[in-house]
């Protein structure tokens, strides 16, 4: 199962990431930003990885490929965060590696605008994406990336380059050639800790989330998450609405099955449950969103194989050591839910690594 991301680039930063090997995010002169991080973690070893160079007015924007990405996530901070000879910061990187490189990209028109035979093939997460704007790390679904590379493809007609010394990119006719490989001090690796420093938001729990997940043999909490996961998904734009969700993997039941696992992540602080009590409509929205054979986007998505889970980041431990404190309403309407999708469940966690089935 295919697994991409696409980077957001420009004219002057294309260059750099194709010489030296890398993908990077910033957010302006900062030098943190958990959501970056989240989508950086999210990025795993062997996954593909596109370049979207933002177009200008005299020339259109286009999709290159394709990378596949290495294990590794960098911090970089202050004017370190500017190397090597970036126009902007770039805080968070991961190293890349060449896999089929097409000199010529496909242009945003052919990829997201022009209309296919079937609207299931329109490339829904890089429209929400331009629609919503502000992401320069997004994810495609198998489905998405599979088409895009193959677009790629048809643009070269299927003749890739092969550069023995490295990449670099050709501003004034707008396409990949080869060039020189280089190297330079990448800066520390990143690493979050399970403690209440570090999982302070809900979005830094969904960042660790995504640096502990693992392709294919998953050990990290596989009852929630799934074992034999295929691919992973964070912020996942679910409509032209402002509506995320949180985590969503691909687990591979076998051969021929699959589960959609969609995830809603609260972190509860000073005994505060209301927005927990959001929780069954937003589910409820995801699955409708969700399900193939009722108008949805998530292919063979049905309610047999489509899992709503709540997942939640108890900080004071109120709802664990006291279960009865758990909204009757919430465990009611969740429990509901069983109607329209698979075994919705209910979790609780705590940070002394205490873990209970609440549904």
């Amino acid at each position: 199962m295919m697994r991409g991301h696409v980077f957001v680039v420009n004219e002057n930063t294309l260059p750099i990431h194709l010489k030296y090997q890398f993908v990077g995010t910033g957010a302006g002169d900062k030098d943190s930003n958990i959501s970056l991080l989240a989508d950086m973690l999210r990025v795993k070893e062997g996954d593909y990885v596109f370049f979207y160079i933002e177009g200008s007015e005299n020339k259109k924007g286009r999709f290159f490929g394709v990378f596949k990405a290495k294990d590794n996530v960098y911090h970089l901070k202050g004017e370190d965060a500017k190397k090597p000879n970036l126009p902007k910061k770039l805080i968070y990187r991961k190293d890349i590696e060449p896999y089929k490189i097409y000199s010529e990209g496909v242009l945003e028109f052919v990829a997201l605008d022009k209309l296919p035979i079937y609207s299931r093939e329109l490339l829904w997460t890089l429209i929400y994406r331009k629609m919503k704007g502000k992401r320069g790390n997004t994810m495609l679904f198998p489905w998405e990336a599979e088409r895009l590379l193959n677009m790629i493809k048809d643009e070269n007609k299927g003749t890739d380059i092969r550069c023995k010394d490295g990449y670099d990119f050709d501003n004034q006719n707008f396409r990949i050639i080869c060039g020189d490989k280089k190297s330079y001090n990448h800066g520390e690796s990143i690493m979050l800790n399970f403690n209440k420093r570090d999982i302070n938001s809900e979005t830094a729990f969904q960042a660790y989330i995504m640096q502990e997940l693992s392709i294919e043999n998953n050990k990290y909490y596989p009852e929630i998450f799934g074992k034999n996961i295929a691919w992973i998904g964070n912020e996942v734009f679910a409509g032209a609405g402002m509506q995320k969700i949180d985590v969503l993997t691909i687990e591979k039941i076998d051969n021929d099955d699959i589960l959609y696992r969609i995830i809603e992540l609260k972190y509860v602080k000073n005994n505060n449950l209301d927005d927990i009590k959001r929780a069954p409509k937003q589910l409820e929205y995801y699955i409708k969103w969700a399900r193939d054979d009722i108008g949805g986007h998530l292919r063979n998505a049905k309610s047999y194989n489509t899992k709503p889970i709540l997942l939640i980041l108890d900080k004071t431990n109120n709802i664990l050591s006291n279960p009865e404190n758990f909204p009757k309403d919430v465990l009611s309407e969740i429990k509901d839910l069983n109607k329209i999708s698979y075994e919705p469940e209910i979790w609780v966690m705590d940070f002394n690594n205490n873990i209970e089935k609440i549904l």
